[in-house]
């Protein structure tokens, strides 16, 4: 890449790339869930609900697969825990913990942008393997503007990368409102896709 993207719109250790859910399986059904229930989740804080999540965060991790990508949270939490850009969030149905994702106000969003100051890396995320073909990485990647803004009220966009090897992760994301405006061939694991969102107030 020979410089950061256009920004659209008005508006350590290995950088991993998102990556929402497995590839299909052949003849194996989705169990959908009752996306109302799905909810994000800050985890920068103390209370007792938050102290739970975290606990349950840790034990998450994706399919052996997807690990490569999206690191898992009992490496990831502390990292973010331990850099003042980042802020971890679990993905809550009802009151379980089924995924896990970072924001991030620093990392390669320049290498991304021209204008990071308005703009927010969605990183380090993942549904849990346990909890997958189920809708929640598409719902969460629906909430993820609403929360983004409730998180950094400047930002005008969320910024997201995720391996061109992963054609239904890119689908995943386009389905929750994400759009496809690059290639990303900064990270260490071949081409990644760079995808956007507005970053948008709750309706």
């Amino acid at each position: 890449m020979t410089g950061p993207l256009p920004t659209p719109g008005p508006a350590d250790s290995p950088v991993p790339s998102v990556d929402p859910g497995p590839l299909p399986t052949p003849g194996l059904v989705a169990a959908q869930v009752d996306p109302g229930l799905t909810r994000l989740h800050r985890l920068d804080r103390d209370d007792p609900r938050t102290r739970r999540l975290r606990a349950a965060v840790v034990t998450l991790r994706p399919l052996p697969g997807q690990e490569q990508y999206s690191g898992y949270a009992k490496v990831t939490l502390p990292e973010a825990d331990a850099a003042p850009t980042r802020t971890p969030f679990a993905v809550v149905h009802e009151e379980d913990a089924v995924g896990f994702g970072v924001l991030d106000t620093g990392g390669y969003l320049p290498d991304l942008t021209s204008d990071p100051a308005r703009a927010v890396l969605l990183r380090a995320f993942y549904i849990g393997a346990d909890h997958q073909l189920r809708g929640h990485g598409r719902r969460a990647a629906a909430l993820l503007p609403a929360f983004v803004h409730d998180v950094h009220p400047g930002a005008e966009v969320l910024y997201l990368t995720v391996n061109e090897a992963n054609p239904a992760a890119i689908r995943a994301y386009a389905a929750g409102g994400f759009t496809d405006v690059g290639r990303y061939l900064g990270g260490s694991l071949g081409p990644q896709r760079v995808m956007t969102t507005a970053v948008a107030l709750a309706s």
